[in-house]
């Protein structure tokens, strides 16, 4: 059986939330689960370090968790996506520092949700 592949993003950022429009409309295949970092999922199927730092994406894979740039490359990867390969021409550590960088700034420049929406009907979002 194919181990389930989990993007847990902060559910009151803008960003986060366009994001997880971006992958959900290129997720054909809808392999990718998502569920916000604020949910009762994430808080029983995470450790608490991921939900104590809400600056970073999470993806998990099986038992494997992967953060920031590396979690970007992995969706993109998922996802077939031709930015994919920006993995090669930007180092790890360079890709973080920008990640880093707009994470900071994430609710300044893009704003922040009263609260966590997410599509209630939609079977790849998991949120109890």
């Amino acid at each position: 059986m194919k181990s389930k592949f989990v993007i847990y993003y902060d559910g009151f950022c803008i960003l986060c939330s366009k994001a997880m429009d971006f992958s959900l409309s290129h997720d054909h295949s809808k392999s990718i689960y998502y569920s916000p970092i604020q949910s009762d999922y994430a808080k029983r199927t995470l450790d608490q370090e991921y939900i104590d730092d809400m600056n970073t994406i999470v993806v998990k894979v099986g038992n494997k968790s992967f953060t920031k740039s590396k979690a970007a490359f992995i969706v993109l990867n998922q996802l077939n996506h031709p930015l994919r390969y920006c993995k090669f021409i930007l180092p790890s550590f360079l890709a973080d520092i920008c990640y880093d960088f707009v994470a900071k700034k994430r609710y300044s420049w893009f704003g922040k949700k009263e609260e966590c929406i997410f599509p209630m009907h939609n079977s790849q979002f998991l949120i109890d």
